[in-house]
């Protein structure tokens, strides 16, 4: 008489993950980010063959879903230097996402199409879902300003290269591979907008815009004659898009892709948006309504008609310097001084000590060493000076860049060497506004700049406005007319005025 076989027990790891996937979910999703990783890896290191990893796979990506709904919201006004927790946090889900992408990406390299296909799965399918969590991976990347992780490139072409590869080129393709495009697309698109000046919301905001239209953006695997605009990927490197201007690839495994159908587009809808037509109208989202986010959308738009070339060489330096990131702090110290008498306190201003990574005519690459820092966004306006007892030049903070919760370095664009601080009040309305605080920027005539006002963000460059200087004993009051405006983004505005010297 045949006995029969025992069944085997599944491997200890296995029934945990399995026993892990049926609890319910837990009513803070933040909290299955460590299961998750624990789990991909355990499932990883059992090496079960490709189907029963799919079948695991699919049920863990489930589960993955729900932390970026609960995280990424969280992500949208934080200001550099990020939390320690939310930063942990946030590098954790980061991680998970490449986890799973490498999970995808190497499922996809084993599996049998023909056992996939008895589950009604595809190998395009498999690669989409890889290039979903690299999208992902992407998005909350950018959005706390650290380098991209190692790997990301690479296996984002890889997945890309895979998926096509698997379909035959000559017969319809499927759904998948549509997706595929427009994901490894907008990739590419908010690369190339240098998402680095952006602050979160815009960040956010341009990814949804190329849900819709990264579609536009051309891909060839041929060299163009020609740069223009073109860039390029060199699928055997783990690195981002280069413009092809700049340097022409070595290796032959390369995609050329450039953004121009895509530029066009964005100038259509900017026309549309300036003259008023709902953003539902025309497919976009709500926020496009607002100036800020018109203002990301121009940025972006001229990134991708015009790969930004560097104007002047940069010399490395390595100058200590103090800077103010609280623009209010700022303001008052300079207040303070102005019109400070013999006994009385100065003002406390809190800076911070940085160095000089290199210079230019029109700015600084700077590095943090040492001093609290806080409310640092791409866009936003701090002091720098080169030491006790010399001017504050105002800087705008064209990019940021955080490689720990420790070190953070920044771009800036020198606005003036110097600046008065005032006060602005808006004209002609019933219910007067109290007046605000506003820095003075002197005019530079090799700039063709007249004298300007910084303000944080608002409306005052869109009606006349009432200019307020304490000047020793003396309040100076002058009636101004905004023009030309030079600056506008989330966080402050810059626009040059007239004095009405009649009203004077």
């Amino acid at each position: 008489m045949r006995r029969k076989k025992t069944p085997t027990p599944p491997p200890i790891q296995l029934q945990q993950v399995l026993d892990w996937l049926v609890e319910p979910t837990q009513d803070d999703p933040l909290l299955d980010l460590v299961p998750l990783r624990n789990h991909i890896a355990a499932i990883d290191a059992l090496e079960l063959p490709a189907l029963h990893r799919l079948k695991i796979y699919e049920l863990l990506q489930q589960r993955s879903a729900h932390i970026d709904d609960a995280l990424i919201p969280m992500l949208l006004d934080v200001k550099l230097p990020l939390p320690v927790h939310l930063g942990t946090v946030a590098q954790g889900l980061i991680s998970l996402r490449a986890e799973l992408g490498e999970a995808w990406l190497k499922l996809a390299g084993e599996a049998d199409p023909q056992e996939l296909a008895r589950v009604h799965r595809s190998s395009a399918q498999i690669c989409l879902q890889g290039v979903l969590n690299l999208s992902r991976q992407f998005i909350a990347t950018l959005l706390v300003a650290i380098p991209m992780p190692t790997g990301f490139w690479r296996n984002t072409q890889a997945l890309y290269h895979c998926a096509h590869k698997s379909v035959d080129p000559t017969a319809t393709l499927p759904v998948e591979i549509s997706a595929i495009h427009v994901r490894f697309r907008a990739i590419l698109a908010l690369t190339a907008a240098q998402p680095e000046g952006l602050a979160p919301r815009e960040i956010v905001f341009l990814a949804e815009y190329l849900e819709t239209h990264a579609a536009l953006a051309r891909i060839d695997m041929i060299c163009p004659e020609s740069a223009g605009d073109w860039f390029w990927l060199d699928a055997n490197l783990d690195q981002p898009p280069v413009a092809l201007e700049r340097m022409r690839p070595a290796g032959q495994n390369c995609l050329f892709f450039r953004f121009g159908e895509l530029a066009e587009q964005a100038t259509r809808h900017l026309d549309q948006l300036n003259d008023g037509v709902p953003p539902a109208l025309l497919g976009l989202p709500l926020q496009a309504a607002g100036a800020d986010y018109r203002n990301a959308l121009e940025r972006a738009r001229k990134c991708w008609a015009a790969p930004r070339r560097r104007t002047f060489n940069r010399r490395a330096q390595s100058l200590p310097v103090e800077v103010c990131t609280q623009l209010s702090s700022l303001w008052s110290s300079l207040e303070s001084g102005s019109h400070q008498e013999a006994d009385s306190c100065a003002c406390e201003l809190t800076y911070s000590d940085w160095t000089i990574l290199n210079d230019g005519p029109s700015g600084y690459a700077i590095v943090h060493v040492v001093g609290g820092i806080t409310g640092i966004v791409a866009g936003c306006a701090v002091g720098l000076r080169t030491g006790n007892g010399a001017a504050w030049q105002i800087c705008l903070v064209r990019w940021a860049r955080s490689k720990s919760s420790s070190q953070l370095e920044l771009g800036l664009e020198v606005l003036a060497p110097s600046a008065i601080p005032v006060r602005i009040q808006a004209l002609g309305n019933r219910n007067s506004e109290p007046p605000v605080p506003a820095l003075l920027l002197p005019p530079l005539p090799s700039l063709n700049r007249s004298e300007a006002i910084l303000a944080m963000r608002g409306d005052y460059n869109a009606r006349p406005f009432t200019l307020l200087q304490e000047r020793a004993d003396n309040l100076l009051v002058a009636e101004c007319m905004p023009q030309r405006s030079l600056i506008e983004t989330s966080s402050v505005e810059v626009f040059e005025f007239t004095r009405n010297q009649a009203a004077n």
